[in-house]
């Protein structure tokens, strides 16, 4: 690989990490702007109960079990950028709708869909970032990629509760799920590695004590 390759693959890499990170923090801030908005639907035209309010999050986690192995199994087969786009617009354009919700019915069905896209992006996302970047590098990218939980968690509540106070919570809703349409769209432009292909080969040493019977395996000095 020249150096100018080389270049171009870590901006490509932190391109990714960066795009893949950010996706992350909405994630957790669909999931749990939520939250911030139990008050308000409790009084709304909406008129939920704390039951109606608890289904909605079991409604998610239903839908997220069930689907997350199914693209599980589809990004060991198909690009895997394209799913996640695919993911994070579905649950981005899911978010939104349910500031639409006319019924409890309808709410429902807007934040399982929810679990549909956040399923698509929780399961191929890691191994993505994990064919972007050589093994030693792994701990600080995946500290980054894992950083965004928390304060996605925490600007649901915060950035929820701002623009209910402000614009009510339909509002909160759209600016919740309108900016994961633009994330998905740059989905589209990161790149698919082979996977695997970060994966360091072993070693002549190693391959050569492989080879050895298990008596001489445990003594190094038999293996010179």
């Amino acid at each position: 690989m020249t150096d100018q390759t080389s270049k171009s693959w870590v901006r490509s890499a932190s391109f990714g990490l960066a795009i893949l990170s950010f996706i992350n923090l909405f994630s957790y801030l669909d999931r749990y702007v939520v939250s911030a908005l139990i008050e308000s639907l409790k009084h709304s035209d909406l008129g939920l109960s704390d039951a109606n309010l608890g289904s909605l999050m079991s409604g998610f986690l239903v839908v997220y079990t069930l689907t997350a192995p199914v693209f599980g199994a589809l990004g060991d087969r198909r690009s895997r950028p394209r799913l996640i786009a695919l993911g994070v617009a579905c649950w981005s354009f899911a978010t939104a709708l349910s500031g639409f919700a006319g019924s409890y019915l309808a709410l429902l069905a807007a934040r399982a869909s929810v679990g549909v896209g956040e399923a698509a992006y929780v399961t191929i996302a890691p191994s993505l970032l994990s064919d972007y970047f050589p093994v030693r590098q792994r701990g600080r990218v995946m500290a980054i990629f894992f950083c965004a939980i928390p304060v996605g968690s925490a600007l649901g509540y915060v950035v929820g509760g701002l623009v209910d106070k402000h614009y009510g919570w339909r509002m909160a809703f759209f600016v919740a799920g309108v900016p994961g349409l633009l994330l998905a769209a740059l989905c589209l432009l990161l790149r698919d590695p082979p996977r695997g292909s970060r994966m360091q080969a072993p070693s002549t040493r190693a391959l050569r004590a492989q080879r050895l019977p298990p008596h001489r395996r445990r003594n190094p000095c038999l293996q010179a």
